[in-house]
């Protein structure tokens, strides 16, 4: 049984699966340049990301983990035709990458650190 944390609060994890299930339920209903594969690979770098964020030992690490994240999202995005992140992932990616940094005590909540490189 889940906890009311769990249900109000979706953990990292969850905001990905949920990232994903909107991206494939959009494609669905429309015909966007972007495959399954892509929305995968979209991903894969975010659960890389929250990985190697959580394996990090000094900031300066942590926020060249951020810069690489960010530049591959970028490059997928681009491959997409810039359709894969639009407003609603761009929001959703980047609360992901901000709440780990924030966890990791790199960055404070109301601190875009993904500004800096996001093409998206």
């Amino acid at each position: 049984m889940e906890n009311k944390n769990s249900i109000d609060q979706p953990n990292e994890e969850n905001k990905i699966s949920l990232l994903k299930q909107s991206m494939l339920e959009y494609m669905e209903i429309a015909q966007p340049s972007y495959t399954k594969t892509d929305v995968e690979e979209c991903v894969n770098i975010l659960n890389k990301y929250r990985s190697d964020l959580a394996n990090s030992t000094s900031k300066d690490e942590g926020m060249k983990i951020v810069q690489n994240t960010v530049e591959g999202l970028n490059k997928l995005n681009e491959k997409c035709d810039f359709e894969l992140i639009e407003t609603s992932e761009r929001e959703q990616i980047a609360e992901i990458i901000i709440s780990e940094s924030v966890k990791k005590g790199y960055s404070k909540a109301d601190e875009d650190i993904t500004e800096d490189w996001r093409e998206w």
